[in-house]
């Protein structure tokens, strides 16, 4: 037979072993009546966890304690949970529990040893107020949208700090046109802890942008139709005056039209080549302005137009 403190025997015979009345009442606080067998197991799993305790082995006093919780979920179970998660590490969930416990309702006529659970759960929770650490993560730059994660659980980014269990921890941040950063940090309890995160921008594709090309071809293009329909508007209206001149039948309304409509296509293709080289060169001028390497010029002049540089 394991020896079992005195104390804990009189605490868990409080608890696990009632009058009927007084049970009652425990049932209607733990959300379901416990039978006999019940009792007798959660006694035995609450001795376990106290000796393991004892002997500093937290997880298995942890495995212990739950165990008994499920059985019996009174007070006087959850803060012996509560009490080996803050010895493991697990402050935030431990703080969470002790702050359940001692917030939820007394009833009348309940055991002494379950107001007694809610006083330590209330210290118990102001003990790790105090112990619970901070982590400030500082993105440079800081973009609008950028997401943070602390291992791998998505986190809003506060000025006064995340409450976080102390140890290690993963850090990753992702924001769009930046790479992504992934970073170790040790938190210690009761501290403050603030880390730089910097963000890199992602590299920019080789090459020249679409933008500057379409904007060159549609520029060559429109000087080829200026030009070829320039010297054939030119050929019309030298071939129209000279038959207005001699009063032949091709000095007609007809024919005026059709050089007129010449010209039209002329100054259209013309207006095309200075609007596509203006797209090209203003893409080009803010490729430039983000790649100091590059080193572009542009030009364009009566029946030409001419890039040089490098890309």
């Amino acid at each position: 037979m394991r020896p079992r403190p005195s104390t804990l025997l009189m605490i868990t015979s409080l608890i696990l072993a009632s009058p009927p009345a007084l049970a009652g009442d425990a049932a209607d606080t733990a959300g379901g009546a416990a039978d006999e067998k019940a009792r007798r197991d959660a006694r035995e799993l609450v001795y376990l966890g106290d000796e393991l305790f004892i002997l500093r082995r937290y997880a298995e006093a942890l495995r212990a304690y739950q165990r008994a919780e499920q059985l019996v979920r009174v007070p006087s179970t959850s803060i012996e949970v509560a009490k080996a998660l803050a010895a493991i590490g697990r402050l935030s969930e431990a703080r969470e529990l002790a702050a359940t416990i001692a917030s939820s309702r007394a009833l009348p006529g309940e055991p002494w040893p379950f107001m007694q659970a809610r006083r330590r759960a209330d210290a118990l929770r102001d003990e790790l107020d105090d112990r619970i650490p901070r982590l400030k993560v500082r993105l440079v730059p800081s973009p609008a949208g950028a997401r943070l994660r602390i291992d791998g659980q998505e986190v809003k980014a506060s000025s006064e700090g995340t409450l976080i269990d102390p140890g290690n921890h993963w850090v990753e941040v992702e924001a769009d046109g930046y790479a992504g950063a992934r970073q170790r940090v040790y938190v210690p309890e009761r501290e403050i802890t603030a880390i730089d995160v910097t963000l890199t921008p992602e590299p920019r594709p080789d090459g020249v942008s679409p933008w500057a090309i379409g904007g060159f071809v549609a520029s060559g293009a429109g000087l080829a139709v200026g030009l070829g329909v320039g010297a054939a508007y030119l050929s019309a209206r030298s071939d129209l005056a000279e038959a207005c001149r001699q009063g032949a039948s091709g000095c007609s309304a007809d024919a005026r039209g059709d050089a007129n409509a010449l010209g039209w296509v002329s100054n259209v293709g013309f207006g095309l080549a200075i609007a596509g080289a203006a797209v090209g060169g203003i893409t080009l001028g803010l490729e430039r302005s983000k790649t100091p390497a590059s080193s572009v010029t542009w030009a364009v002049g009566p029946g030409y137009i001419s890039m040089r540089g490098t890309l």
